[in-house]
């Protein structure tokens, strides 16, 4: 089952969330107040670590071909087919103590911390959670949990699509239709970022990259 956070322990005016961009993949993550779940080997779910963080908990989401990512068929052929023709998607759901940003090892990386209406926060949480066919995961790594997506993957529907299309329903201006490379993605992102600068409005943004100090 999916982690939840708590929901009342959140400042009413507005919500943090971050988006992981690297080389090749996408990651939303929310900050959430939550125990963190150990995996079993089994992809049963342990009791959750009360122990005391210093760290703040983030649930952390994104969308990958199943056989790339769960079954590692990948090299040249890999690409092709996850890319011309549509296949299986599978839907992340991570909870981690770090971003992606700060855990992948494929540069460029940046990250985009945005605030958010609780209003647009619970749109997005919405739309992560129907985008799951069945919550029964398919593959387990680390402290993530793989599901079945209800789209398959391809050219027009990868990662940075359905991170767009979760900044949109969160009430961001945001184009799907760009974000089909990374750099066509990134520019969107530092837009609105600098866009927030000069006008503050109900959404907005800071923008850093791993490792400095206003990450």
């Amino acid at each position: 089952m999916i982690v939840s956070p708590n929901l009342e322990r959140r400042p009413c005016d507005s919500v943090s969330i971050v988006v992981s961009l690297d080389a090749a993949h996408s990651m939303i993550a929310l900050p959430v107040e939550a125990p963190v779940f150990h995996v079993g080997g089994n992809h049963g779910v342990t009791e959750p670590d009360s122990a005391p963080r210093d760290r703040p908990v983030h649930e952390e989401w994104g969308f990958a071909e199943r056989a790339w990512y769960l079954e590692k068929r990948q090299g040249f052929t890999g690409v092709l087919r996850a890319l011309l023709w549509p296949t299986e998607g599978v839907v992340e759901v991570g909870i981690h103590e770090s971003i992606w940003a700060e855990r992948t090892q494929k540069p460029p990386v940046e990250a985009f911390r945005f605030q958010i209406s609780e209003v647009g926060y619970l749109s997005l949480r919405s739309y992560l959670r129907a985008t799951i066919a069945s919550e029964e995961p398919v593959g387990v790594v680390g402290n993530s949990r793989f599901c079945i997506a209800r789209s398959p993957y391809h050219l027009f529907h990868h990662c940075h699509h359905y991170t767009a299309k979760g900044l949109r329903e969160a009430g961001l201006p945001i184009s799907t239709r760009v974000a089909l490379t990374r750099n066509g993605f990134a520019r969107q992102l530092r837009r609105i970022m600098s866009l927030s600068m000069r006008y503050p409005v109900r959404s907005h943004s800071s923008h850093s990259l791993p490792g400095s100090s206003n990450l």
